[in-house]
């Protein structure tokens, strides 16, 4: 291991060195080529923006490539959707005069910043308090980073609570208040005892006096409306196996709620419920289809428009409706996603997220009777990760997702079982996105599933050699983090996982590492389950469990064996007659004599599979 380290350690230096002789012997030329093409070829901005800084300050004399190199810098800071362009066009205008063919597109360039991305000093103070601050919502140590999850969260309109997700008892709407930093549970759902149920995606009325959220008994969903104090009503509920209903925002007026409602095939529809009658006026079906609903959408204060994203995967894109019906119009067609778009309290703006390969942006865009009065122009850089949640007369609130998922080895005594030593981060990029690790039986491969660009299994040899990628199929239906139960065939010809699609279906999927082809089965039940395989190829053992009141469509509660040839199933374990059952982690022994799994996310059991018995 130290050989291995000083070897990397001389690469590193050797590359260092080499680099450095490089540049030293490139000329402005040879290094505004360079820089053209990160930009160009690459497109890599930031990158090609250093390039010119490097070039600017190297060769300060050399007036040809630095005002070339100005040029191009400010090209980056436009691509980027930065306003910052606008300086580097003027100084080429103003400190290169002589360069005449380059002043003209300097000139040209600047006049295209200045009408569209330039914010005037009277559309900044509309939009903006005099300094623009950002404010932690959750001071450190408070009670609200314990226990609850703030995704999803929203400010009150007087700014002083905060509605989210706790998660210390179930899964349930909480307040936050943020003078008295104490937290109040709104709903009191259950994961395994009555009531059961789970809560997502809070909103406040115009008064701050109630939250809409959405409720799901896990297999039905629910629009429900609650008080401060507790009281709680239902106001629409999907058919049976519909999918989600999402609420969005609340009418300033308080009679409806901008609703997400999905259908049968997976797809949402935009529209108003009516917070008094419960009924869904249809106003657009979208494009999404996805367990996560993409690109948002808002309500003007005056309740006659809707601003909203759609398109595909990708290429999302900003458009406005009339709540009296009609067809929807684009507000603005950039090349890439345009997303989250929220009207101001005043109905004067939208703010919105705008993605590009260099990051994230807030811009806004003037409204008038529901029609753009200007061009989009920048307000904030450095919003990757970011969603925007409501604008009230406080301010603009926004959520920031950080996923990170990494994998560590950790040395243990083979006897004992006892670590001895550190936990390690797996030597694999990229990181942050790497879940469900299994070791193949031999011990010679570590499997797991990466999510950065796009959804699949690795392959990682433990001594050295390739790395192998097989792409998930289907990858829309579902999301990173409902993929879960990776296991290896028991000859290690294969792998396999369990997901949960769009509808909230589960499947089990089978690669071959040899041809590289899946194979999946749907499984009879609902939301994800875990798995093993065994004895053999042919069949695989999966847990089902279900409410037994209400998911009357499911396989019965327990283990259950199917057998891929015949595509039979049978029970090899019914538990005990409970209101609610879960089985984790199962895991067949080496002689595939016994089954481990963990139930009722408390009790770590052993079900001889020869007798029946569990314990």
């Amino acid at each position: 291991m130290k050989t291995k380290l000083f070897f990397l350690l001389v690469l590193l230096l050797a590359t260092i060195q080499t680099s450095i002789a490089f540049q030293e012997k490139q000329d402005p030329e040879v290094l505004f080529e360079k820089a053209m093409y990160t930009m160009e070829t690459k497109a890599d901005l930031k990158e090609a923006i250093s390039l010119f800084e490097l070039l600017i300050n190297t060769y300060p004399n050399d007036k040809e490539y630095v005002a070339k190199a100005l040029f191009y810098e400010g090209r980056c800071y436009e691509k980027l959707g930065n306003i910052e362009a606008r300086k580097y066009y003027e100084k080429v205008i103003n400190d290169y005069s002589d360069q005449s063919e380059l002043v003209q597109l300097a000139q040209i360039s600047l006049k295209r910043v200045l009408t569209l991305e330039k914010p005037t000093d009277v559309q900044l103070a509309s939009v903006l308090p005099e300094d623009l601050t950002i404010i932690n919502l959750y001071d450190k140590g408070s009670s609200v980073i314990k226990g609850t999850m703030v995704e999803n969260s929203s400010l009150s309109p007087d700014g002083t609570k905060i509605v989210g997700v706790d998660y210390s008892d179930g899964q349930n709407i909480a307040v936050y208040d943020r003078l008295s930093k104490q937290i109040q549970k709104i709903t009191q759902y259950e994961w395994l005892t009555e009531p059961v149920g789970w809560t997502y995606y809070p909103s406040w009325s115009p008064d701050g006096k109630e939250i809409v959220y959405m409720f799901s008994d896990y297999n039905n969903y629910e629009l429900q409306v609650s008080t401060l104090e507790g009281k709680t009503r239902t106001l629409l509920r999907n058919e049976s196996n519909a999918g989600q209903i999402i609420p969005r925002q609340w009418s300033q007026d308080g009679c409806n709620i901008l609703t997400f409602k999905q259908d049968s095939s997976g797809f949402y529809t935009i529209g108003l419920v009516s917070a008094k009658e419960g009924s869904f006026k249809v106003l657009h079906k979208t494009q999404w289809k996805s367990e996560l609903i993409e690109g948002n959408a808002s309500l003007s204060p005056d309740g006659k428009f809707v601003v909203f994203s759609d398109g595909q995967k990708d290429k999302l894109d900003l458009f406005i409706i009339d709540t009296e019906g009609g067809t929807a119009t684009i507000l603005s067609d950039h090349p890439t996603n345009e997303l989250d778009p929220l009207w101001s309290p005043d109905g004067k703006h939208i703010v919105f997220i705008r993605e590009t390969k260099g990051g994230s942006f807030l811009y806004a865009i003037e409204m008038t009777e529901g029609k753009p009065a200007g061009s989009p122009f920048l307000i904030r850089e450095g919003m990757q990760n970011v969603n925007l949640a409501n604008w009230t007369e406080n301010g603009i609130h926004y959520n920031l997702w950080v996923d990170i998922h990494d994998i560590h080895t950790l040395p243990l005594n083979p006897e004992t079982g006892i670590p001895s030593g550190e936990p390690k981060p797996l030597d694999y990029t990229p990181t942050g996105s790497n879940i469900s690790p299994v070791w193949s039986h031999d011990g010679e491969y570590l499997a797991f599933v990466s999510y950065e660009d796009k959804h699949e299994v690795v392959i990682l040899p433990v001594d050295g050699g390739e790395t192998r990628h097989y792409s998930i199929p289907n990858p829309e239906e579902f999301w990173n983090l409902s993929v879960s139960g990776l296991r290896w065939l028991p000859d290690n010809s294969g792998v396999s996982l369990t997901a949960e699609g769009s509808m909230g279906n589960s499947s089990a999927y089978r690669l071959d590492l040899t041809t590289g082809k899946w194979q999946n089965w749907h499984l009879p039940m609902k939301g994800w389950t875990s798995m093993d395989w065994g004895p053999d190829e042919n069949s695989f053992v999966y847990a089902g469990w279900t409410h037994i009141d209400t998911d009357v469509n499911a396989v019965d509660p327990g283990l259950h064996q199917f057998n891929v040839i015949t595509g039979e199933t049978r029970n090899i374990f019914q538990p005990e007659p409970a209101e609610w059952y879960t089985f984790r982690g199962l895991k067949f022994s080496r002689d595939y004599k016994k089954l481990t799994y963990i139930f009722q996310d408390s009790k770590l059991m052993v079900l001889d599979l020869e007798s029946g018995e569990s314990r």
